[in-house]
């Protein structure tokens, strides 16, 4: 069994414009989250897959190897599926994806290391974290419920009204599933909450899919907004 990382990186950002190119003490946001990925020396392949010449280019510049998708992929799963799709000889089915969106430059080997230890054949996993008070009205941030046995219940980016019995998680864009079940998320049907929310997790759980969680204790950054941009400036 291989484990693959693949990197989703959308050049036309609707919170933030161009955001894998977006510069960070020199270096582009993309080739930060691509060597936070080869520095955990988990995978054995990583894939950066993108809809934009531009960004195939300097992704190539720095060693990584990056392969052009369709503009028509509405989220970075679906950019998996076709990547995953245009390799398909050399990945097998139980084979385990990573998807680790661009906007995740702050990950590490212990976080993915807690995903990979989860995972199941036909369960998708994802990561999440204690939400702070101060994060519960941002629509930026993915907030999410969890059973007890830390299946996901719920996403939402509003300030939903969930059950104060509840307690709430902040959501990390990564997500495992292997080849089999990647392919097949590619074949549902889109649900109207999933366009309101711009949240494809939606999609899943409506169709009965398990997402199950692995808690991190760092509230880790993702690059989302301007302000996220700020907090990440000012933190180095």
């Amino acid at each position: 069994m291989k484990i693959i990382a693949v990197i989703p990186a959308r050049y036309k950002s609707t919170r933030l414009t161009n955001k894998p190119l977006i510069q960070i003490h020199n270096k582009p946001l993309i080739q930060l989250t691509y060597e936070a990925v080869v520095n955990t020396n988990l995978f054995d392949s990583i894939y950066i897959t993108t809809d934009a010449k531009k960004i195939q280019t300097i992704s190539e510049s720095f060693g990584a190897t990056c392969i052009l998708t369709s503009t028509e992929n509405r989220n970075g799963t679906e950019r998996c599926v076709e990547l995953i799709q245009k390799i398909d000889e050399s990945v097998s089915d139980n084979d385990i994806i990573i998807n680790i969106q661009c906007d995740e430059p702050f990950i590490q080997k212990r976080h993915i290391k807690k995903l990979i230890n989860l995972f199941k054949d036909d369960v998708i996993g994802t990561l999440i974290t204690p939400l702070k008070t101060s994060e519960i009205t941002d629509q930026s941030i993915v907030k999410t419920i969890v059973t007890g046995d830390l299946e996901a219940i719920d996403f939402a980016r509003t300030n939903k009204n969930w059950p104060k019995t509840k307690k709430l998680f902040k959501h990390i864009g990564v997500y495992a599933y292997t080849k089999k079940a990647l392919l097949k998320l590619k074949k549902l049907t889109v649900t109207q909450r999933e366009i309101t929310e711009s949240l494809e997790q939606l999609r899943w759980l409506k169709y009965k899919y398990i997402i199950k969680c692995a808690i991190i204790n760092e509230s880790l950054i993702s690059i989302n907004t301007k302000n996220d941009l700020k907090k990440v400036l000012k933190k180095n």
